[in-house]
């Protein structure tokens, strides 16, 4: 697992397209579907991504490995989509990110949510090991709502960390 310091900027508009563009890429198996089902075309969910929330670039020794985007929804912060490039998946940005989420709004919001499509295992089990549970199921969609606490996703980093 890595455990190198990552930095967070706030995205410009061509690395809002890029993230975009890596998401198309890295999930269109049920990205594409999803916005079918919801009415959506790919533009409409670009005007989204530009206009509700912010989008933030990953780095890791200073090369763009990644970006995610949040929207703050009164006491939740909603994650709509993480995506870390194919060079860098399986070394724990992931979890460096959602760790770095609960940090920065501990204290300030109540719970950190997201969505995972019901076909995406490997992902769900991260956020479980992380301290998120399901809230929501969205059958028409083919996605969970997930929830972790920030308090009990404190305490959860802090029992893991004990344990190692």
């Amino acid at each position: 697992m890595m455990e190198a310091v990552l930095t967070f900027q706030l995205a410009r508009d061509e690395q809002i397209d890029e993230f975009l563009e890596l998401m198309r890429q890295e999930a269109a198996d049920y990205v594409h579907p999803t916005l079918e089902k919801l009415g959506w075309s790919w533009e409409e969910f670009i005007q989204r991504a530009r206009g509700v929330g912010w989008v933030f670039c990953i780095y890791y020794a200073g090369k763009k490995v990644g970006a995610y985007w949040i929207e703050e929804r009164e006491r939740v912060v909603h994650l709509h989509g993480i995506v870390i490039a194919p060079s860098y998946q399986g070394q724990g940005i992931g979890t460096q990110v959602l760790k770095h989420l609960m940090e920065q709004y501990q204290g300030r919001m109540d719970a950190i949510e997201l969505g995972v499509h019901t076909s995406n295992v490997r992902a769900r089990a991260l956020y479980e090991r992380l301290g998120f549970r399901i809230v929501k199921v969205l059958p028409d969609v083919g996605f969970y709502i997930m929830q972790c606490p920030l308090k009990a996703a404190s305490e959860a980093n802090q029992h893991q960390q004990k344990a190692l």
